[in-house]
């Protein structure tokens, strides 16, 4: 209930400091996602969930997790808890999905008669993977995926995340020069809404992504310590890649937004990933997942880099279940972001019956591939 109240208090100031012409936009992006969770209460206390999801359930659902933290709310509910984690995989194998490799997935697309998977991925190389979400993994002996960009590893990333989340932590008031917003954040819930405007923000514009650094090197954000505080080393990741459940793929160099590069660049950012991987682990590395992975971040173009470069597979963030007929779209698979909290149980029932697809895109083709 205090964090309730928080919300709606930030709300109203936040609603009172914008600009008039701003607030239509303003209160469609409140209200949207507001209805696709009432939508989704609606469906999973009823049998409409289940009819309406029938045509998007696909063989297989590809689940998407980034940080799995010891105390979720300590980090802003950036990432997901260790009990939520828990209670995800359990609900994955009560629908009747056996979690597998990526290889073992691609199988089961292939033959009709294959028992229905799920697939466990997870971005960017924390650290807190192999302490948090390991254990669980091995107690229910199910396998993962780790898509790392090089420069994590390396420490040269520009972790603009990292360095938000860190500020808005460690501040009551923070002001965004490139946004010319200034921020309230004395208190749980305006301190996450903070992390979610500015994140929303940023969409897949690099240009804005760097355009907070001003505003980082005001605050003393050192990003290189966060990166070394929250990811895996060179020798921890070689390491945690020889354990039997667990696969690496790629994610780029830089952690860029692909479409914002030329081709050569582009191609660049694929190969020299895939081949750093390589030589760092000594084994191939023969899928990849695309920095944010919307429709504004990878497409056509980048498909076919991901082939050239010589993934096998490439994962979006599009919404949607695995069919057969993606075997003919395998670097464009979809993907569902379930690592987050708090997640009530309709939500996560919608995302693994498909609902979530037909709430989130509209009544649109089961088959998510660039859509």
């Amino acid at each position: 209930m205090p964090y309730l109240l928080d919300n709606i208090q930030r709300l109203v100031r936040d609603l009172k400091s914008e600009p008039l012409p701003a607030l239509p936009g303003r209160l469609a992006a409140i209200v949207r996602p507001k209805l696709i969770r009432l939508w989704e209460e609606a469906a999973h206390r009823s049998r409409l969930g289940s009819l309406l999801a029938r045509p998007y359930t696909g063989k297989g659902v590809v689940l998407m997790f980034h940080e799995v933290h010891s105390n979720v709310d300590a980090e802003l509910r950036t990432g997901c808890g260790i009990g939520q984690t828990a209670r995800i995989i359990r609900a994955v194998r009560a629908a009747g999905r056996d979690i597998v490799t990526i290889d073992e997935g691609l199988r089961r697309l292939a033959e009709p008669d294959s028992r229905p998977f799920a697939l466990l991925t997870f971005d960017d190389g924390y650290l807190d993977n192999r302490d948090n979400a390991l254990p669980l993994l091995e107690q229910a002996e199910a396998p993962m995926t780790i898509f790392v960009p090089t420069e994590m590893i390396t420490r040269e990333i520009y972790a603009w995340w990292l360095a938000l989340r860190e500020m808005v932590k460690s501040n009551d008031m923070v002001d965004v020069s490139a946004m010319e917003r200034r921020f309230s954040c004395g208190d749980f819930a305006s301190k996450a809404a903070a992390i979610r405007q500015v994140t929303l923000w940023v969409g897949t514009d690099q240009a804005r992504a760097e355009a907070l650094a001003p505003t980082f090197a005001r605050y003393r954000m050192d990003i290189p310590a966060l990166v070394d505080r929250y990811v895996m080393s060179e020798e921890q990741l070689r390491d945690f890649s020889r354990h039997p459940l667990v696969t690496v793929g790629g994610h780029t160099r830089s952690h860029r937004f692909l479409t914002g590069l030329d081709e050569a660049d582009a191609r660049a950012e694929l190969q020299s990933n895939k081949s750093y991987l390589e030589r760092l682990l000594d084994r191939p590395v023969d899928h990849v997942a695309y920095p944010y992975g919307s429709a504004g971040a990878c497409g056509e173009r980048e498909a076919a880099l991901a082939a050239e470069a010589g993934f096998r597979t490439g994962f979006t963030t599009r919404p949607g279940h695995l069919f057969a007929s993606h075997l003919e779209h395998r670097h464009l698979l979809p993907r569902i972001d379930i690592g987050y909290a708090p997640q009530s149980a309709s939500a996560l029932a919608s995302r693994l019956n498909g609902l979530h697809r037909l709430l989130s895109a509209g009544f649109v083709h089961p088959v998510a591939t660039l859509s």
